[in-house]
C-alpha cells in the first residue's frame, strides 16, 4: 500500500517545475484528494456567415499570418472590439 502524501509538504514551485511534479504524480496519491463534479461548458456560440471582397479577405489573411492568429479568430477579435466601443459609446450616453 502506498503512503498518501500531504500536499503541505510540496515545495512552492514555478511553473515548469509544477509541470514536471505533476507528470510524476498523481492527485490521488494526496490526501483529502478527491474527483471533483466542477464541469466546464462553453457558452454556445452562433455561426454566421459573411461575403467579403476578394481584397478584404487577402487583408485579412496577410494580418493573419503576421499576427500568427487563425483568419478566424482574427476577425472575431476585431468584430468584438468594435462592439466594445459601440458599447463604450452608448454607456457615455
Amino acid at each position: 500500500m502506498v503512503k498518501s502524501k500531504n500536499i503541505s509538504e510540496v515545495p512552492a514551485m514555478n511553473d515548469e517545475e509544477l509541470a514536471k511534479f505533476w507528470e510524476n504524480n498523481e492527485p490521488e496519491d494526496f490526501v483529502g484528494w478527491k474527483k471533483s463534479d466542477l464541469k466546464f461548458i462553453r457558452p454556445p456560440k452562433k455561426l454566421i456567415q459573411l461575403r467579403l471582397d476578394p481584397r478584404d479577405v487577402r487583408i485579412i489573411d496577410r494580418e493573419s499570418k503576421r499576427s500568427g492568429i487563425d483568419r478566424a479568430q482574427l476577425v472575431r477579435s476585431w468584430v468584438k472590439e468594435k462592439i466594445k466601443l459601440i458599447g463604450d459609446q452608448d454607456g457615455a450616453l
